[in-house]
């Protein structure tokens, strides 16, 4: 035993302990970079330029479901709430080059109340396209915008925020790559 604290204790023991807790920390580091909502989606801040690394999974975000009065479940959606989907998406794409705070500041009125606060401190070079590519296509209470790089899908209800009033709101918001 008094060996074995001797070794231990030796400059030699101290860095093998030193060695093994570094190599602890990366790999949690690494093992951090490697998980979905780590906040960068596949992003490096030095480059500007979204890539689309980790944009084959389903992220599991539009997955809520309608309840209520403003359910049209076996019914289109009305041409208003698909023209509010559409300039939606030509805000989440970002054309005016804001920041995190004015890209989410254009993105608020369309959205639930729930949805803005999701949305909150989202870096909006995360946005994996740049250009609405064709007609969009309303399916039960969700409308698909085609964009250059895949489908932007979006769940709409009908409702108010603080920033507009009754109207057609986005509530949740998907992304599947093409």
């Amino acid at each position: 035993m008094n060996r074995a604290l001797r070794i231990i204790f030796s400059r030699y023991g101290i860095i093998v302990i030193i060695l093994i807790l570094v190599l602890g920390v990366i790999a949690l580091a690494n093992r951090r970079q490697d998980t979905p909502l780590d906040g960068t989606n596949g992003v490096d801040s030095s480059e500007g330029a979204a890539t689309t690394e980790g944009l084959t999974e389903d992220d599991g975000f539009a997955t809520e479901e309608c309840e209520g009065d403003g359910c049209f479940t076996d019914e289109e959606l009305p041409e208003d709430a698909v023209d509010q989907a559409v300039e939606f998406a030509e805000s989440w794409l970002n054309p005016d080059g804001f920041g995190a705070q004015g890209w989410h500041d254009s993105i608020e009125p369309y959205l639930t109340i729930d949805a803005a606060e999701s949305m909150e401190g989202v870096d909006p070079a995360t946005v994996p396209a740049e250009e609405i590519v064709g007609e969009a296509t309303a399916e039960g209470m969700k409308v698909g915008v085609p964009l250059d790089t895949g489908t932007l899908t979006l769940t709409m209800v009908e409702g108010s925020n603080p920033w507009t009033e009754n109207g057609w709101l986005v509530s949740a918001i998907d992304w599947e790559q093409s």
